[in-house]
């Protein structure tokens, strides 16, 4: 296992990324959609 550059330096350019929010978004949008859809499709 070789590291090529320190945690810290690949976690800061990581939390620098707008990318990384917007992922974050898709996830919880998503998980939210998982979790409904059943309650809304037996509603229906």
């Amino acid at each position: 296992m070789f590291r090529t550059r320190p945690i810290e330096a690949v976690e800061e350019e990581l939390l620098g990324k707008e990318e990384v929010q917007a992922n974050i978004v898709v996830f919880i949008a998503l998980c939210a959609v998982i979790r409904l859809a059943p309650f809304v499709l037996r509603n229906t």
